[in-house]
């Protein structure tokens, strides 16, 4: 789900499109955002108001089949006759047969051709997606970049917005022009110098990318390298909201060498990042030690 636009990236289909909704601000709980049809319907004896969730061989040669006669063919002698026609009807019953097993050979190279074929087709249409936050551009290991973008998200201090950090596009499209101010988007900002020397206030831009050879994309808390079988796309810090404000927010994983958006450095307190501690007590340690930062990978198989 693309927020802030209304038509598809080039390669990809639309499923549908409308408009983005939240959760209102001033309310306690978090909500999350969703993508409402541009033609919605209604739940038939709906109307009263209630107040609930708001919205992929080898041929044998035939060598010496066929000999020159050595000995004299006398055109008057039967014997040689029926010998020679024996040993003519020898050699068709040998091409006969190798016919037959290079009809098989041909028919079992077709079938690995059209099983290869259906492998490459397959191959090309696999892929998932995952969002590099802190970076414009997508990893150099066989991933297309969908957007580059601006990291999003409710107000750090509106109690009611959604938790989650969005990658917002470069080119959003807009319809109508005027609407409630019950749900709002703001850009992210990173509010400590922890990530980089100087990233304090800084605005975070984003990539969505495509990783072009796997199926499964997954951020690993805690760890910078991936495990056996699955590979790195990108490794940094563990982020999220500050625990002591009222708005929840998510975990995500900022890369390690975090770019900015030109001209984003003055504070304007939208979605903020931090970074994480980890602390002892139900959470283990050893093998966690308390207040470390925590880092994070994000792995592809």
């Amino acid at each position: 789900m693309i927020p802030g636009k209304n038509t598809c990236y080039s390669g990809w289909k639309v499923e549908y499109h409308g408009y983005l909704a939240s959760g209102a601000i001033g309310n306690q709980a978090a909500s999350t955002y969703a993508c409402v049809d541009i033609k919605p319907e209604y739940i038939i004896g709906g109307v009263d108001r209630h107040f609930g969730k708001l919205l992929l061989e080898f041929l044998p040669n035939a060598v010496n089949l066929v000999t020159t006669e050595e000995k004299r063919l006398l055109l008057n002698d039967p014997d040689v006759l029926v010998n020679r026609l024996n040993r003519l009807e020898s050699i068709v019953s040998v091409l006969n047969s190798t016919v037959q097993q290079q009809s098989i050979t041909i028919q079992k190279q077709e079938k690995t051709i059209k099983q290869l074929q259906d492998y490459v087709s397959t191959t090309q249409s696999i892929g998932t997606t995952f969002i590099r936050w802190g970076r414009k551009q997508c990893p150099i290991n066989s991933t297309e970049l969908v957007y580059s973008g601006f990291a999003g998200g409710g107000h750090y201090s509106d109690p009611g917005s959604p938790a989650e950090y969005v990658c917002l596009p470069p080119d959003p499209n807009y319809v109508k022009t005027s609407g409630s101010d019950y749900g709002r988007m703001f850009g992210g900002e990173f509010d400590s110098n922890f990530f980089a020397s100087n990233s304090d206030s800084q605005d975070v831009p984003c990539a969505l990318c495509r990783t072009l050879r796997a199926s499964s994309v997954i951020m690993i808390p805690g760890k910078n390298t991936c495990y056996s079988g699955w590979k790195e796309e990108y490794h940094g810090y563990l982020a999220s909201g500050y625990h002591a404000e009222n708005v929840a927010s998510a975990f995500v994983c900022v890369d390690i060498q975090p770019e900015y958006i030109m001209g984003g450095v003055d504070t304007h307190y939208g979605k903020l990042f931090y970074e994480v501690l980890s602390k002892c007590g139900s959470l283990k340690c050893p093998p966690y030690i308390n207040n470390y930062p925590l880092t994070c990978v994000v792995c592809s198989k």
